[in-house]
């Protein structure tokens, strides 16, 4: 404002003294005001709980991703109006990532649902809560009654918390088979692979700390982790030690933040990082053949894999990956020089059809390493919660739950959940399909391979139901029912983030403002509908409310006697973590477990379509402003560099310039595979893999708000559909596509 306007508003001040901070509806700025703001601000819900100028800071956990970061809120007036890591939280220590920061933006978007909504005509209208709970739950009620319980299909995103437990627990009690769990944590690949050398399905933890050195193996430690502010903090840590210094290596396809960030970066083709990892095994077996047998002396299937091991020779590797015989042995040496050491995958090194074995090769790797004896690969540490009642099963639970999964994931042996299959499943299930589905926190009208198809096969469902806060694709265009949630700044939840510190910690998330739509926590809906069924499902989920749930789970928390927080009741601890904002053990998990089970195999990536009519090879990959598939409607996501070297807001194919012949920097571009095309900008960059395209996920909305729609494109339009082999896991790269010019229509 002016100088004269600034001098006019205190002048005012003093005469209104608090009352403006506090204004009521229907005020709005001077009209003469050139930038939009004024010292009197419009009220928000619990603003009159404030005094004037009043602010208070609220410890919570972080929401935007699986993370869990520990952050600290400042409220002005019931507004907030800051977001800050939480120094004092072991998770984090302060640091909080860009998509912790742009939180605020996801409370305040002023596209967010408001309340709940009803399809009729095509249209959404609004109704009320009541109304939509009763016609809801009169749905499910006569779905169960008329014995058809597995009729209804649930699916939870990539959220962590104690909602997917409720959810879980939901379909047990009215006796659905058909709950989705949408967490890469517990169903992905690399849980998948740790449940198969460790026997526990969830992501593992590394010795960060004391490592000495860091093999990433195509992972995008510093991009898509869910880890990355841990990452980032401890990368940093090792680069200023005064003892020593750990050297981090970076082996993949493109020069990512990963890459830019390491001591070395080794190029390698994509999904070759097994063929390297068992190269460097079978040099560590012949060069120290007594030390590694140590290591392995515990290892179930160590035998096989040896004699697996011996197959992958330097000159394998060369042929498969690139990496040159030299730089392999130079790689193996340093490896058990510089030690105690490490080799890290992730969910991008395992998006390929061999990712499995992919994650297989890694922790054989790191068991020839001794990191799993040693203590700096393992198991996740679990959360001492107490668990709810046993559930009563009444026949019509028990007749539903014995009828075969929709997805068909007993067709792969260690999968939890399998979304790939779904499309096709609902289309032939005919009268059998799913009659109700309900989604919490998940978009796949955007968010999945071939979205059209998904779009098509949602639409057979008499009756979709979404619990999104926004509206995204599938709110927009397909779902009968919207029953919006609060955002996690407006909500209660006991929070597990993913594995990273070798001791087990939680954090509360807690309502740092009041809610300010009519919005509701889904867990409240969700009991909400339990009771108005009745029977067994409301026995089954017995609280009034979902904090009273977070409660009953908090006493294993209590009666453990041991952690940072001292309590002897379940109130006092909710009460402590409220002024504390986490739980963490006193005691470190055990440091080595007593067996692991090593396993022999692995394949070249395969490649879907016609290698002369589409020459190139797609590499779809989650630039650091993805925040999990919903941060699109971020405008300060949106303004980080996708890569290093690239520009804010900017979405283009990056491509080596061998592989793009006749094409310009900056040049548009149509990419096309068998299964759909799509239009953007080419970036030339002779770092990147020759024979490969690689396009960033998060573009090409048609909902989700005003920043999201209209910027870029969606890359999953391109990609084949269907499951990983072995895993059922998502398949993203595994497309061949060709480039053809384009003269405009890029973004």
């Amino acid at each position: 404002m002016s100088r004269r306007q600034a001098l006019t508003a205190l002048g005012g001040l003093g005469a209104a003294g608090a009352a403006a901070g506090c204004r009521r509806e229907g005020w709005s700025p001077p009209e003469d005001d050139p930038t939009g703001l004024a010292l009197a601000k419009p009220y928000v819900p619990g603003a009159e709980a404030y005094g004037a100028h009043e602010e208070r800071w609220f410890r919570s956990a972080c929401g935007q991703c699986p993370a869990g970061c520990g952050i600290r809120v400042r409220v002005v007036e019931g507004r907030a109006v800051r977001i800050e890591g939480d120094r004092d939280n072991p998770q984090n220590r302060g640091g909080i990532g860009p998509r912790g920061l742009s939180a605020l933006q996801a409370l305040y978007d002023a596209d967010r649902v408001t309340g709940p909504l009803k399809r009729v005509h095509g249209v959404l209208v609004p109704i009320s809560w009541d109304d939509a709970l009763g016609e809801l739950a009169g749905g499910l009620a006569a779905l169960r009654a008329a014995g058809q319980p597995e009729r209804l299909l649930v699916w939870t995103g990539q959220e962590r918390g104690l909602m997917h437990d409720l959810l879980s627990r939901f379909c047990r009690a009215y006796g659905t088979p058909n709950f989705i769990d949408g967490r890469p944590g517990r169903t992905g690949v690399l849980a998948q692979a740790m449940e198969a050398t460790l026997g526990a399905p969830e992501i593992p933890t590394y010795d960060w700390e004391n490592a000495g050195y860091v093999l990433s193996l195509e992972a995008g430690l510093l991009e898509d982790s869910c880890q990355l502010v841990y990452l980032t903090r401890i990368a940093a840590e090792m680069r200023r030690g005064t003892s020593r210094r750990a050297r981090v290596v970076h082996a993949g396809p493109m020069f990512d933040l990963s890459a830019s960030s390491a001591d070395e970066w080794i190029r390698i083709r994509p999904g070759t990082a097994g063929v390297v990892a068992l190269g460097v095994v079978a040099l560590l077996l012949e060069r120290h053949p007594a030390e590694t047998a140590l290591s392995l002396e515990l290892a179930e299937g160590a035998g096989e894999l040896v004699a697996f091991a011996r197959g992958f020779t330097p000159e394998r590797v060369e042929a498969a990956s690139g990496v040159p015989r030299r730089t392999l042995e130079r790689l193996a040496g340093e490896l058990w020089d510089e030690g105690p050491a490490i080799a890290v995958v992730g969910e991008r090194s395992l998006a390929y059809s061999n990712g499995f074995d992919t994650a297989l090769a890694a922790m054989a790797l790191n068991a020839v390493l001794g990191a799993f004896s040693g203590g700096r690969v393992r198991r996740a540490p679990s959360l001492p919660l107490a668990d709810w009642p046993e559930l009563a099963l009444d026949p019509a639970a028990l007749a539903g739950l014995a009828r075969p999964r929709l997805d068909g994931a007993g067709g792969f042996p260690r999968a939890r959940s399998v979304h790939e299959t779904l499309p096709e499943a609902i289309e032939a299930a005919g009268d059998g399909r799913p009659a109700i589905a309900l989604l919490h926190h998940a978009n796949p009208a955007y968010a999945r391979q071939q979205p059209r198809r998904w779009r098509r096969a949602l639409a057979a469902i008499p009756r979709v139901v979404s619990f999104s806060p926004y509206r995204d694709e599938t709110v927009d265009a397909i779902a009968d029912l919207v029953l919006p949630d609060h955002t996690f700044l407006e909500r209660w939840e006991l929070d597990v983030p993913a594995p990273a510190l070798d001791r087990a910690i939680a954090g509360l998330r807690v309502p740092v403002v009041a809610p300010l739509h009519d919005t509701r926590p889904t867990g409240d809906a969700l009991l909400a509908l339990a009771r108005q069924i009745g029977g067994a499902v409301a026995s089954g989920l017995p609280w009034w409310s979902y904090r009273e749930a977070i409660e009953a789970r908090l006493e294993g928390l209590t009666r453990a006697r041991h952690g940072n927080l001292a309590a002897s009741t379940t109130h006092e601890l909710l009460g402590e973590l409220h002024r504390v904002g986490f739980w963490v053990d006193g005691e470190p998990a055990a440091a080595a477990p007593t067996a692991i089970t090593l396993h022999a195999s692995y394949a070249e990536p395969t490649w879907y379509g016609d290698p002369g009519r589409y020459p190139l090879r797609l590499l779809p990959y989650r630039p650091l402003g993805y925040a999990e598939g919903s941060g699109a409607n971020l405008p300060w996501l949106r303004t980080l560099r996708p890569r290093p070297a690239s520009r804010p807001w900017w979405f283009a194919a990056e491509v080596h310039p061998s592989s793009a012949p006749g094409v310009h920097d900056g040049d548009p571009i149509a990419l096309e595979s068998e299964w759909g095309s799509i239009e953007l900008k080419a970036h030339l960059d002779e770092r990147m893999e020759p024979g490969y395209v690689a396009v960033p996920m998060g573009g090409g909305h048609q909902a989700s708000g005003r920043w999201a729609r209209s910027f870029g494109v969606n890359v999953l339009d391109l990609v084949r559909p269907g499951p990983a082999p072995v895993t059922g896991a998502d398949l993203l790269c595994a497309t061949r596509v060709r480039i053809a010019p384009r003269t405009g229509g890029a973004r």
